[in-house]
Order: C-alpha cells, then sequence, then structure tokens
C-alpha cells in the first residue's frame, strides 16, 4: 500500500516538484535499508535547459522500470523533479544493489542518467529533505486554495494583502509570538480566543505577496516557522480579491 504526496517547493534555488511516499515515516527504520541509492537524470544535450516531452516520458519510463525491477530488494521513497533535472531515491539493505542499479541506467541512451549510493543510517534523505515539514506541507494547501479563487480572480501575479490565522495552545504563546511579528514582515490584525480548539489563542497577520505558488509558498513559510518556535500552527489563509478589469 503506497500514500504518495506530490507538492511544490524550491531545492537549490530552483522550484522543483517532490514527491514522497509518506507510509516509510514509520516503516523505515523497522525494515533496517540503511542504504541510500539515488538516480540523477538529465537532457541528453548537456546546454539543455529543460527536458523535450519525449525526454520526460523516457524519465517517467526509467522511474517505473527502476521501482519494478528493484522491487524484490529495495523500496522507491521518492525523487525530486526539475526543468533539467530529475533525482530518485531508493533504500535497500544489500549494499551491491548499485551494480544492478548502474547496469539499468547505462542501457539508457537517449538521456544522461548517473547513480550512486551512500550509506544512511538515519534516513536523511527521506525525513528531512522529502518527508514535508509544516511549510512544505502548506504549499499544498496554497496550491489547493490557488485553485479554488482563480476562477473568479484576477491576475494572479498582482500583489494583495493575504492575511493569515495563526492558532497558538496558550495564551502565553500568543503573547510571546507577538514580539516577531515585525521582524518576520508582517501586522499584527485582530485577536480572539474560541473555545474547544487544541490551539483556541488566534492572532491575524497581515502582509502582501501574490497568488503565484512559489511567492505564497515562501510567504506562509515565513510565519509558520517563525511561530513554530511558540507552538503555533497556520490555521487559515484568506486574500483580497482583485477583480478583473
Amino acid at each position: 500500500m503506497t500514500d504518495w504526496l506530490k507538492y511544490e517547493w524550491e531545492w537549490n534555488g530552483k522550484e522543483a516538484v517532490f514527491q514522497v511516499d509518506l507510509q516509510y515515516w514509520e516503516l523505515l527504520p523497522a525494515l533496517a535499508y540503511s542504504q541510500l541509492v539515488f538516480v540523477s537524470i538529465a537532457p541528453y544535450e548537456p546546454d539543455s535547459p529543460a527536458f523535450s516531452r519525449a525526454e520526460e516520458r523516457r524519465a517517467t519510463l526509467l522511474q517505473h522500470i527502476l521501482a519494478e525491477q528493484l522491487e524484490d530488494v529495495a523500496i522507491f521513497v521518492g525523487g525530486i523533479g526539475m526543468s533539467d533535472l530529475i533525482q530518485f531515491y531508493f533504500y535497500t539493505s544489500d549494499e551491491a544493489l548499485i551494480h544492478r542499479v548502474s547496469s539499468i541506467c547505462r542501457a539508457e541512451n537517449k538521456l544522461r542518467v548517473s547513480c550512486g549510493h551512500v550509506p544512511e543510517p538515519d534516513y536523511a534523505t527521506y525525513y528531512c529533505l522529502l518527508f514535508p515539514d509544516d511549510a512544505k506541507l502548506q504549499s499544498v494547501e496554497n496550491a489547493a486554495y490557488i485553485k479554488s479563487v482563480q476562477h473568479r480572480d484576477g491576475d494572479l501575479s498582482l500583489v494583495r494583502r493575504v492575511r493569515l490565522t495563526m492558532a497558538f495552545d496558550t495564551e502565553e504563546a500568543c503573547d510571546d509570538f507577538m514580539g516577531e511579528i515585525p521582524r518576520l514582515g508582517f501586522t499584527a490584525g485582530r485577536r480572539e480566543s474560541v473555545g474547544n480548539n487544541t490551539h483556541p489563542y488566534r492572532i491575524e497577520l497581515n502582509g502582501f505577496s501574490t497568488l503565484i505558488l512559489s511567492d505564497l509558498n515562501r510567504f506562509t513559510a515565513r510565519a509558520i516557522n517563525g511561530a513554530l518556535p511558540y507552538g503555533g500552527v497556520l490555521d487559515h489563509i484568506t486574500a483580497d480579491f482583485i477583480n478583473r478589469h
């Protein structure tokens, strides 16, 4: 049973699409697959800025071939895709598996493919790179929010006021966070408390952003990471509409 999540985030200064199989959050330590195997794919022409459609299809096919042929000895946990680079990640307990992976990769002659492996007993690639933290997970919510409003809004690239409601489990934590708000580049809005909730103390943050996903991701990440030391979470987001002219 797989549990795949796809989200968009920056990697090495570029926009990227991450995919991760969430089921391994608890399973990885029990499996004791401590060898990380990685496969990197690039366009055939070294100076090409992006994959062609045909190259994208071949890269996807190679992913499926690797996942199927290594199924008995390795687990495919995720990957990262950019316009000119794709990486896939596997864990295994078999150090010699890299020879089998190399053989599969060498058979691909329409792409530039390389592979390697390193010991990774702490599974850092999975837990720290692929698995989403709160800021990365919010990018999925951001994409859904943008999709829900774009049919009735104007140009999403226009800067507009965006409001974030941050929630805290104690009033003291909310008070302490107030001092961080200017440093984070926001202004404080209304405060309220709501009953029967694990995080009943709320503060509204006001700022400005476009509704382009990468911009909105950076905007919400500032608030989420700023509130994290105080136990705060992002409860919801709203943005001003800008009507079409």
